[in-house]
């Protein structure tokens, strides 16, 4: 299929058709997503869950056969360096899926103390991943499956694994030969979008992205993680531990996540900061974005509690007011 790239600060986004087709769904319609910006690593060995319970800020016993998991990656100051989501194939075997340009400085920080561990670390290249939108039961599904809505809850067969990540949207790991059996129909009736449209409907549910320049940004309280199941503040230690830890019981948060929409003629990128036009103080930063139609964009920004609704983005000359979704 021929495809154009849409960037969101430098990754790179396929989309099949324009944005206003590929975020215009119909409600009595699924869609499949190629999502070929993913990768997976894979982690083998006796102590692979041992190991990564020190590495991630999820409880990885919570992890098997039948439930995966979200987690983050922390440096030691507690800021967060990628996201990723956990799914167990194997015994002693757990799957990270994170974006592919994270991949390199993940397994590079990871491998510092795997060996200690005894665990191998390989990328995975023989399976691939797609987004699944389910709006009507009796259209389309993969695989003719049965789908629970149960967040995070995985199920799988000889060629495939599949996990809810909410009430709508599903992930697909399909094994390489298996792919044309589950995208012809879609691509036929006209229901395969690009990693773009899939951006958009994640960002839609406050489901946010690490990218390579806002590696080592955030605190996990400042993107609300400790409200969305990414931290558990139960499991012992593990990176960055002692800091989110005491920020969350010992300090009161100034920032959180919220949802915007603005329109601008200037240029929109991660880490940009949003200010206050009456002090000129900083109020927020641009964690994630979609650009929509008519240069207009969805937002996701790290601010503080009761922001004004007119602010002035840093480097622009024009003021911009915010729509809170």
């Amino acid at each position: 299929m021929e495809h154009f790239y849409e960037l969101i600060g430098k990754r790179k986004l396929n989309c099949f058709s324009t944005i206003k087709n590929e975020l215009n769904f119909d409600n009595t319609k699924n869609y499949l997503f190629d999502l070929s910006h993913l990768g997976i690593l894979k982690i083998e060995g006796e102590k692979a869950q041992e190991f990564l319970q020190g590495q991630l800020t999820c409880n990885l016993l919570d992890v098997d056969f039948k439930n995966m998991r979200k987690g983050a990656q922390c440096n030691l100051k507690g800021r967060v360096l990628a996201l990723i989501d956990i799914f167990k194939t194997k015994e002693n075997e757990l799957n990270l899926i994170l974006p592919l340009d994270l991949i390199p400085e993940t397994e590079s920080s990871l491998a510092k103390t795997a060996m200690l561990s005894r665990v191998k670390i390989s990328k995975v290249s023989n399976y691939k991943l797609f987004g699944f939108y389910l709006n009507n039961k009796e259209n389309i599904i993969p695989f003719d499956l049965k789908l629970s809505n149960s967040p995070y809850s995985v199920i799988s067969g000889e060629s495939y694994y599949c996990y809810c990540l909410s009430q709508n949207l599903y992930v697909f790991i399909v094994m390489e030969n298996e792919v044309n059996k589950l995208t012809d129909n879609f691509i036929n009736k006209s229901q395969y979008n690009g990693s773009f449209a899939w951006h958009y409907l994640n960002l839609k549910q406050n489901k946010i992205n690490i990218y390579p320049e806002s590696r080592g940004l955030f605190l996990p309280h400042n993107l609300n993680l400790h409200t969305t199941g990414y931290i558990n503040f139960n499991k012992g230690c593990y990176k960055g531990q002692e800091i989110i830890a005491r920020m969350h019981y010992r300090s009161k948060p100034k920032y959180e996540l919220k949802l915007f929409e603005f329109k601008s003629d200037e240029p929109i990128y991660i880490g940009q900061k949003l200010i206050n036009i009456e002090d000129n103080q900083i109020i927020g930063e641009i964690v994630d974005f979609c650009p929509l139609m008519d240069n207009k964009f969805l937002i996701a920004g790290s601010v503080l509690f009761n922001i004004p609704l007119m602010v002035i983005l840093e480097g622009h000359k024009l003021p911009v007011e915010l729509k809170i979704l």
